[in-house]
Parts: structure tokens; C-alpha cells; sequence
């Protein structure tokens, strides 16, 4: 499929693609999805980059990106929300300090899809400390570039594909910044549309993002200090002035509205601490119930 193009047939040729129209390129969208067949290539890199690329990347970096992207030979994830900049994304810090020919980034994004596994990284930047959305460059650099750390976060599931990233005196070629400099929100937001379409196609046959294996899940115990109360199935927890000792549990035939109210309870996951101790009276929900056991605990 990469060889003849079809992983993004409306790109052009010279960049990987197999230079469908748009019409073209959705009619066999359609029949693809038609056959019950699966996208052949799916990415961050298809699906976002690419596109921004062929609009504001110069004729090097679409030469040099496009093809790798297109043939599935680079991973890329996405540096775009910080701690401080979410929902207000233009307030975002992570700065890019002019060095002569290259930029020094530091800083911190958090929510990044596998950045632990990915490649490359398409990041926003701060190049202009007096401009808000006008102080915003759109940059790419390997993730194993010296000063370049990730953090996997830890979610009640276990698995999670997010991270926080953190870029430390990170080196960065000025030939790597896509577009203008300080006009990376124009950038910015021709990606999040291209984003917005993805997430569209997820409830169509044979589209969206791949879904990958969620490890079998583990075990839950808890130890708590109070009592914990189902309708069907109730348990005095040991009472203890200090901690107490976590015990498995099994609780059948919950409902997934089931709460149980107690004063003090610590999550663990494969022996591994997952909620805090809670000083104050909590109310925790069963969240999924799957095969008639209790798996998660969420605190509301």
C-alpha cells in the first residue's frame, strides 16, 4: 500500500501519496470502509502533521518528513497542552530562545500521547514573551535529543497512553520551525482542524485511531478504615488509628451506580498505590464492573 501511495492517497506522489483529488480520495475512503477493510497506515503523522506540512512546511521539510510519514518510518506525537495552558492553549510557556542558528526549549508539556514511544514531536513554542497568540512558533525535533525526558501518567486503569514531556536546554534547528516565526498559531489551529476531522471518522467502519491492547486487568485491593457498604454486599473494614493492612476483595454482582461511603481508603493496583489516602469522609463509585467483579474505584 506505502509503495503505491494508498496510506495517503490524496497526497502527492512526490511526497508519498498516490495523488488522488479530494473527491477521489473520499469515494475510496468509502469503499474501503465499505469492504470492512482497515485504514492501511493510521498516525498522528497522517492524520495531523502531514497536512500542516503540505500547507506551511517549506519544499525541504515536505521532501524530507512527508515520505517517512507516508511510509510509516517515523512516530510523532503532539506538544501542545501544558499544566498552565489547557482550554486557554495560546497562554502556553514552554519558550524557544534565539541562539544564532539553532533554538534553545525549555519547558513542559503534559497529555502527550505516547511521547514515551514516539519519534519525533510537533511542539508549540513561545518565541515572543509581549504577544500572546502572536508569540507562537510551531517546531519539530527528534525526542532523543539531549534534554528531552518523558513521564508516563499513571491513570486508575493502569494503562495510558499519556505522558508529560520535559524539554531541558533542548537544541532545536531553526530550519525545523514550520512556517513563520511567531505565526505558529495559524499553524496551530489548521492542525486542530485536521485533528477535529479524525475524531469525526471514529464511528466509521474500518476509521479511526488504532486502539491498542489494554493489558489484562489486574486485581484490586484496598485497605480502608470505616465500613464499606453495597446493597447486595457489605465489609467492616479492620479499624485502625494508623493504616490498614490491604486485603483482596471480590464484590459480585455489583451495579455499576454502587457507591460505598467510608472515611478512609487507599487504592492499590498491582500492589502499587494508585489513590491517596483520603483524611476526609469519601464517596467512591464503582466506575466498570466487568465479568461480575469490582475493577475500578473512582472518588467523586
Amino acid at each position: 500500500c506505502a509503495a503505491k501511495g494508498y496510506t495517503v492517497p490524496d497526497w502527492p506522489v512526490a511526497y508519498g501519496g498516490a495523488g488522488m483529488s479530494p473527491a477521489e480520495a473520499k469515494v475510496w475512503r468509502e469503499e474501503m470502509a465499505r469492504a470492512g477493510a482497515r485504514p492501511p497506515l493510521s498516525s498522528f503523522g497522517i492524520w495531523m502533521l502531514g497536512p500542516a506540512l503540505l500547507k506551511f512546511g517549506t519544499e525541504e521539510q515536505k521532501v524530507h518528513y512527508l515520505g517517512q510519514v507516508a511510509r510509516g518510518e517515523i512516530r510523532w506525537c503532539q506538544g501542545y497542552s501544558e499544566p498552565n495552558a489547557g482550554s486557554d492553549l495560546a497562554s502556553l510557556a514552554t519558550s524557544a530562545e534565539d541562539a544564532g542558528d539553532h533554538y534553545v526549549i525549555n519547558g513542559q508539556k503534559v497529555w502527550t500521547s505516547y511521547a514515551d514511544k514516539a519519534d519525533w514531536i510537533f511542539c508549540l513554542v513561545r518565541t515572543d514573551k509581549t504577544n500572546k497568540q502572536g508569540g507562537i512558533s510551531f517546531v519539530l525535533f527528534d525526542m532523543a535529543s539531549p534534554g528531552v525526558s518523558t513521564k508516563p501518567i499513571l491513570l486508575i486503569s493502569v494503562y495510558s497512553p499519556f505522558c508529560e514531556t520535559f524539554f531541558d536546554d533542548v537544541r532545536v534547528e531553526k530550519e525545523n520551525m514550520v512556517g513563520t516565526l511567531n505565526r505558529g498559531w495559524d499553524v496551530a489551529k489548521y492542525l486542530l482542524a485536521h485533528e477535529r476531522t479524525m475524531i469525526g471518522a471514529m464511528g466509521e467502519v474500518g476509521g479511526g485511531r488504532p486502539v491498542p491492547q489494554r493489558p489484562a486487568s489486574p486485581r484490586v485491593s484496598f485497605a480502608a478504615v470505616g465500613s464499606v457498604a453495597f446493597p447486595s454486599f457489605s465489609v467492616n473494614a479492620p479499624v485502625s488509628t494508623t493504616t490498614a493492612q490491604p486485603s483482596d476483595v471480590r464484590l459480585n454482582r455489583v451495579a455499576p451506580a454502587a457507591s460505598l461511603e467510608v472515611t478512609r481508603v487507599q487504592l492499590q493496583i498491582a500492589g502499587r498505590v494508585i489513590a491517596p489516602v483520603f483524611a476526609f469522609s469519601s464517596i467512591v463509585k464503582v466506575v466498570r464492573v466487568e465479568e461480575e467483579e469490582l475493577l475500578l474505584l473512582g472518588v467523586l
